[in-house]
């Protein structure tokens, strides 16, 4: 219960670094950058992060009661490979991706030249 509990509390702190890197071009998982969180008329601000199914979309769930409480509303995409959720973000159309580790982020960024991304 304990790990489970700290690694809720160390997704809750990078979700709220995320949300304070808006003025990034972009960035990679771990990372923010979009700057499209979106503030609703309720006051909850949107932060869309990307991840894949098992184990991290599993995680950012459990983080979202925790992040509703603190006014935001974690919206998570999940995909079913490693490429898209990068170039998703470059794309802006997430804040956010939550799924590599910085090897593979580098080998990707090798492969795939035309994509600016940033590891948080």
């Amino acid at each position: 219960m304990k790990k489970v509990f700290a690694l809720i509390a160390t997704l809750v702190v990078a979700v709220f670094a995320f949300a304070g890197c808006g003025g990034q071009q972009a960035a990679t998982s771990s990372s923010s950058g979009s700057g499209s969180t979106v503030t609703s008329s309720s006051g909850a601000k949107t932060l869309k992060v990307g991840a894949t199914a098992v184990p991290h979309a599993e995680i950012l769930e459990q983080a979202k009661p925790l992040l509703a409480k603190e006014g935001i509303d974690l919206q998570i995409v999940e995909f079913n490979d490693y490429v898209q959720p990068n170039l998703a973000l470059n794309d802006k159309e997430l804040d956010a991706n939550y799924f590599q580790h910085e090897p593979y982020l580098k080998n990707f960024m090798d492969e795939h030249k035309e994509v600016k991304l940033k590891n948080a």
